[in-house]
């Protein structure tokens, strides 16, 4: 297994671990209209630390116990197993996002409803949220159709 796959299964699993739980937290409290954004900056601020505190050991182990080099150049099938990734990474970004936008003005009247004291803030964070979890969500499928390449389809 090469580094670039021992890389790509750390960030599937931490993301789906870590980030799952600070989604499914945000989409409670939104949904349920207990939406507080200093709880979800510091929520966010955990996980993002965690995360790091997870991958960059654990990269750093991996490449170790393989006798790996960190910062060995792609060959040429790894280079094209990225652009692969990358190409489809970005579609699914950009079309997330562009629901993003056309869904702003349900989240502005879903924020005007639910959060009658102050619908500007929880649109904010709404719309930031919806912005991380297409980053997230993006970066997830990438990294799961480098290991779909270089498991099977190679």
């Amino acid at each position: 297994m090469s580094f670039r796959e021992k890389t790509a299964w750390i960030a599937v699993v931490t993301t789906l671990v870590i980030w799952t739980v600070y989604f499914w937290q945000v989409g409670v409290a939104v949904l349920s209209g207990t939406l507080d954004g200093d709880a979800i900056f510091w929520l966010f601020v955990w996980c993002f630390g965690i995360s790091i505190a997870i991958m960059l050991p654990t990269n750093i182990v991996a490449a170790i116990l393989a006798r790996q080099n960190m910062d060995a150049p792609p060959d040429e099938r790894e280079r094209e197993i990225d652009a692969r990734a990358n190409r489809a990474g970005l579609i699914l970004l950009e079309i997330l996002m562009v629901g993003i936008i056309l869904s702003s003005g349900l989240v502005t009247d879903f924020a005007r409803q639910a959060y009658e004291s102050d619908p500007a803030g929880a649109t904010a964070i709404i719309l930031i949220n919806l912005t991380l979890f297409a980053l997230a969500f993006s970066g997830l499928v990438r990294e799961i159709i480098q290991i779909v390449h270089f498991r099977m389809l190679d």
